[in-house]
């Protein structure tokens, strides 16, 4: 592929230890790109603005935007893809002409993900932990998938309410029911269940969203993080017989959506998935 010096760069705070730089520049490994070249720029909120006076006029070809600057960056946008108006979250930005145009690439990194494990969304029943911005993702997908059933489990019932509508903007038929930590009950009922939030990331890998009698062998268990590979959360779903997934795949899916947002084309169908997902997972100590 011939493509003209393009540079891109991920944009957010802190970034110190992003695999993003390592991923991007495996992914234009495999498509032979020689002319890409992609960096971090860490900074704070009240800096976005004079950044993207610089990115309009030709800073940047691309950014990717992480914690905390995916809504905030949405104001400073001349067009933002429906779904990621909806969920009010952007995480890739596109330049052309010097219009800038956002989109949600988590949205199709997890709709990716998920298909690999074989689950079928429709008329399946989930249970997403957490109602952040990685659960608006989730729900937006498993809504579009006509599942039959979400709930929804959140300490903030606003934060919950919030989901639960962006869920049924996306597809009013899905049954949405919100619950607190502790009166779940039985979950036996899960198809699926998705830890959307941080608890038990590195270096808190000891930490866990949920109790391990929340899990039986029929659930796929599904957690976002993927440093460490297997979080507390996914260890207690495997003892007790759960088929498990963590977010390397996702966060490989995402990034290559992105850079086919970027470049055109069908960047997806010229890259080895499993090989990048092999390639990040060894710099994962």
């Amino acid at each position: 592929m011939d493509y003209d010096l393009k540079r891109f760069a991920l944009l957010g705070e802190p970034l110190g230890h992003s695999l993003s730089p390592a991923l991007h520049k495996a992914i234009y490994r495999q498509l032979e790109i020689d002319d890409a070249s992609y960096r971090t720029v860490e900074l704070p909120e009240e800096r976005l603005k004079s950044f993207f006076s610089g990115f309009r006029v030709g800073g940047f070809d691309g950014v990717n935007v992480t914690t905390p600057h995916k809504a905030a960056v949405i104001p400073m946008l001349d067009e933002v893809d429906m779904k990621a108006n909806l969920i009010e979250a952007v995480n890739c930005i596109n330049r052309v002409n010097n219009k800038l145009t956002g989109y949600n690439t988590d949205i199709l990194g997890f709709a990716y993900s998920l298909r690999q494990t074989g689950l079928d969304v429709e008329d399946n029943r989930f249970a997403i932990i957490g109602a952040g911005g990685s659960a608006q993702a989730v729900g937006a997908v498993l809504a579009e998938g006509g599942a039959k059933h979400v709930s929804i489990i959140n300490r903030s019932e606003d934060r919950a309410e919030k989901l639960k509508s962006t869920i049924l903007a996306v597809n009013q038929e899905v049954e949405v029911s919100i619950h607190g930590y502790n009166d779940l009950g039985g979950s036996s009922e899960f198809d699926c269940v998705v830890n959307s939030t941080t608890v038990g990331m590195s270096p808190n890998v000891k930490d866990s969203p949920v109790a391990d009698v929340f899990f039986n062998s029929n659930t796929l268990a599904f957690d976002l993080i993927y440093n460490p590979k297997q979080t507390a959360f996914l260890a207690a779903a495997a003892k007790a017989g759960c088929s498990t997934v963590n977010g390397m795949q996702m966060l490989v899916a995402q990034a290559v959506y992105s850079v086919e947002i970027w470049m055109g084309g069908n960047i997806v169908a010229h890259v080895d998935m499993n090989a990048l997902v092999r390639d990040l997972e060894k710099l994962i100590k």
